[in-house]
């Protein structure tokens, strides 16, 4: 076996490796400061003046329900817990993936100011789903039951 061959095999699963665990790292810090301290504190004037007002109409929204911050917290955790181990890693992209574009939203409509690392996160998401195309299309495709075809949703 060659060199080339080698190195690239061992790029198609260092790559998808490495993007797991950095999205689970996130998400789990993330998950875990809004389960255990709460990351949406209350908005005091001077933050609001210096953020501007749409990261201080997202915070206050936020931070209204601890209970609503807490279950965002939990829905991270549990998609980098999937992500991390390695036969569940393509159903915690699919859980990771809502939870990352709506973060991405919120940062962009808000102008919350993270815009940058959200939207790193979720184009790694879609590679991972990407990569495990092949696992989602048999959902899809037209399979023979006793002899009719039937459509898998």
């Amino acid at each position: 076996m060659n060199k080339g061959s080698r190195l690239l095999r061992a790029l198609r699963k260092s790559i998808p490796a490495t993007f797991r665990l950095f999205l689970a790292f996130n998400f789990f810090v993330y998950g875990l400061v809004k389960v255990v301290i709460g990351q949406f504190g209350e908005v005091t004037p001077e933050i609001a003046a210096a953020a501007g007002k749409g990261f201080t109409i997202a915070w206050t929204f936020f931070g209204y329900s601890h209970v609503y911050e807490v279950f965002i917290g939990f829905g991270e955790i549990i998609a980098a817990v999937l992500l991390l181990i390695p036969r569940t890693s393509a159903l915690g992209a699919v859980v990771f993936m809502p939870i990352i574009v709506n973060v991405v939203m919120i940062n962009y409509c808000f102008d919350i100011g993270v815009q940058d690392l959200s939207t790193i996160l979720m184009i790694m998401c879609l590679i991972l789903l990407w990569i495990d195309r092949r696992k989602f299309m048999g959902m899809f495709n037209q399979q023979p039951i006793n002899g009719r075809q039937v459509t898998k949703l």
